[in-house]
C-alpha cells in the first residue's frame, strides 16, 4: 500500500537545522569610550542629505525662475523692438525720400519720430522698466536699439536684484 504524501501544513513547523558559520570576529565591535561610541553612531545622516538636496533643489528653483523671468522679458522687448523698427520703416516707405546726389537717404528724425509714436502706442514705458531706445540710420536701413531693466523675482545673497537686457532690430525703407 502507497503512504499518503503530507502537504505542508502537515510537516513539522519546526525551522530546519542548518549548521551556522563561524565568525572569526564581529561585523561590528562596539568602542569602549562612550565618545567614541557617538562619533560611529550614524543616526542623523539622512537629515543632513536630505537637508543639503532641499537646500540644491531650492537654489536650482530660483535660478530657473530668475533665468525665465530673463528669457520672457527679453522676448517681449525683442517683439516690441521688431514692431517699432518695423513702423518706421513702413512710415518712411511713405515719406519722400530726400536725394543727395545719386544715393537717397532718410532723415534720421523723421524715423526717431515714428519710433517713438509706436513706443507710446504700445505703451511700452509701462512694459519695461527703465526702457531707453536709441534709432540709427545707415543709408536705407533703420536700426532700433531697446535696453531694459528687469527685476529678479528672487534675490539671494551676493547676486544682482536687476538684470540689463538689450534688444535690436533693423529694417531696410523701400525707397521708391
Amino acid at each position: 500500500m502507497k503512504q499518503p504524501t503530507r502537504r505542508r501544513s502537515d510537516r513539522d513547523p519546526s525551522p530546519p537545522n542548518y549548521p551556522r558559520l563561524a565568525r572569526s570576529r564581529p561585523a561590528y565591535r562596539r568602542p569602549s569610550h562612550p565618545r567614541l561610541a557617538r562619533l560611529r553612531d550614524e543616526a542623523g545622516q539622512m537629515s543632513v542629505l536630505i537637508v543639503g538636496f532641499s537646500a540644491v533643489i531650492l537654489l536650482m528653483i530660483v535660478v530657473v525662475t530668475d533665468i525665465s523671468k530673463v528669457f520672457l522679458v527679453r522676448r517681449g522687448l525683442d517683439a516690441t523692438a521688431d514692431g517699432a523698427v518695423l513702423a518706421a520703416a513702413n512710415g518712411l516707405a511713405t515719406v519722400t525720400a530726400h536725394t543727395a546726389g545719386d544715393e537717397a537717404t532718410i532723415d534720421p528724425e523723421q524715423a526717431a519720430r515714428l519710433t517713438a509714436d509706436y513706443l507710446n502706442q504700445t505703451a511700452a514705458t509701462t512694459k519695461f522698466g527703465n526702457l531707453t531706445w536709441s534709432v540709427d540710420v545707415e543709408g536705407t536701413t533703420v536700426k532700433v536699439r531697446l535696453t531694459s531693466t528687469v527685476n529678479l523675482p528672487f534675490e539671494p545673497p551676493g547676486w544682482p536684484g536687476a538684470s540689463d537686457i538689450a534688444s535690436e532690430a533693423a529694417a531696410t525703407v523701400p525707397i521708391r
